[in-house]
């Protein structure tokens, strides 16, 4: 029996600083390990060097109060820490 799809996950990012593509590879990444507990992935363009990410509501990662990017991995890290390990798929 399937699970049905509960969380939410909103990525703002800056697009005249070009972080565009680490927008949707972040969003790749989630989907490959959580699209059947997803309800939506959001990505928010946004500028002022913006990368924030938010799961239900709640910030997981911020650039603007960390100074940086995430690192690889990182925050898909944050994310497996509140909704549990990725699934396998196959």
């Amino acid at each position: 029996m399937s699970e049905e799809p509960r969380h939410a996950v909103q990525i703002e990012f800056c697009v005249p600083c070009d972080f565009r593509p680490q927008a949707v590879q972040l969003t790749r990444e989630l989907l490959d390990g959580w699209a059947h507990q997803l309800a939506e992935v959001r990505l928010i363009p946004s500028s002022g060097g913006r990368f924030e990410v938010t799961l239900d509501g709640e910030t997981v990662f911020s650039k603007a109060a960390l100074g940086r990017h995430g690192d690889p991995g990182e925050i898909a890290g944050l994310v497996a820490a509140r909704i549990g390990s990725p699934a396998q798929l196959g």
